[in-house]
């Protein structure tokens, strides 16, 4: 059986050169290579494909028939080996790929995220997107799960170390009321204020430690809601109180799709603003997902947080 020797990339290249200057002198000085050094490397490509590759003449050298057929190949398998290298560089800077995101279901964080969004296609735009909106426990689940890249959550485990996370925006909470109410015990001042008020209120399976935290608070205040109405999220619960069904809590941010029907007040003694952060699975190596955090963390992140661009100083800060 024939030994087979592998092509060397080189040796083609070196090949293509000379096939297109016609000339191996001229070959050498466009390939920076001694002629003779480029000699000895057309000769070992001759011999380990069995074949001669060149006629030598007088004024140089001319393709043989195998040297024709080589040529188009070679051409072809230089490029391959050019673009696969390529797209490894782009990969490895996170340029191509593929990342799924998760967003908030509250529709009132859409201006921040599709400008989040947008930034970061502009900068990386060979990445496809898998997009879906989700509650925080959704994400959690999700993101621990592997089936998730990165979300933008409203709360997450702090103490888990399988989690890493950036803040990237902070709102207020304000007390959100039927725009018909009449106070006839004036304007409430304090949480207290709302005790004999129906209240809508979120269900604790759908937001636990949200649930929670607005718990201790209402506690600390000497609040009970009298909660009578559920509902499922922020605009569940703010077409509910359109309805005149209750009063509710809401983030700031609300007011920019609440109907006319409801109206806003802050509460002094209600201390809670919500922290939305940029999460991922620390153990999440994706080139994608670190470029993408960089994006992020560059143009919303905080500054004291902010990390290098390359990928090796995104895991070191992270």
């Amino acid at each position: 059986m024939p030994q087979r020797y592998p092509l060397d990339l080189r040796q083609l290249r070196y090949f293509i050169a000379v096939a297109e200057q016609g000339s191996i002198s001229a070959a050498a000085i466009k390939v920076h290579i001694a002629q003779p050094a480029l000699t000895r490397q057309i000769h070992a490509l001759e011999e380990g494909l069995g074949t001669p590759l060149f006629h030598r003449t007088t004024r140089g050298v001319v393709l043989t028939d195998a040297g024709e057929i080589l040529l188009t190949d070679a051409r072809r398998l230089v490029d391959d080996a050019e673009a696969a290298r390529e797209r490894a560089k782009r990969a490895g800077r996170g340029e191509i790929g593929h990342l799924s995101v998760a967003l908030p279901v509250v529709q009132t964080l859409a201006p921040m995220t599709a400008e989040m969004l947008r930034k970061y296609r502009e900068e990386v735009p060979g990445v496809s997107i898998t997009l879906r909106h989700l509650l925080s426990a959704e994400q959690t689940a999700l993101l621990s799960s592997g089936r998730l890249d990165v979300g933008v959550l409203l709360v997450r485990p702090t103490d888990d170390p399988l989690f890493r996370g950036i803040h990237i925006f902070s709102e207020k909470m304000l007390l959100a009321y039927p725009a018909a109410w009449q106070w006839e015990k004036g304007r409430p001042q304090s949480l207290r204020d709302l005790n004999d008020l129906d209240f809508v209120w979120l269900h604790r399976n759908e937001a636990p430690a949200w649930h929670d935290k607005l718990i201790h608070c209402f506690y600390d205040a000497g609040f009970i809601p009298n909660a009578s109405i559920l509902g499922g999220d922020a605009a569940a619960m703010l077409t509910l109180v359109s309805a005149g069904m209750g009063c509710t809590v809401l983030p700031e941010s609300v007011k920019r799709i609440a109907p006319t029907t409801v109206a806003f007040m802050e509460i002094p003694d209600l201390k809670m603003t919500q922290h939305w952060e940029l999460v991922w699975r620390a153990d999440n190596r994706s080139s994608s997902l670190m470029r993408f955090i960089d994006v992020v963390t560059r143009y919303f992140g905080d500054s004291s947080e902010s990390i290098s661009s390359s990928t090796d100083g995104v895991l070191n800060k992270l």
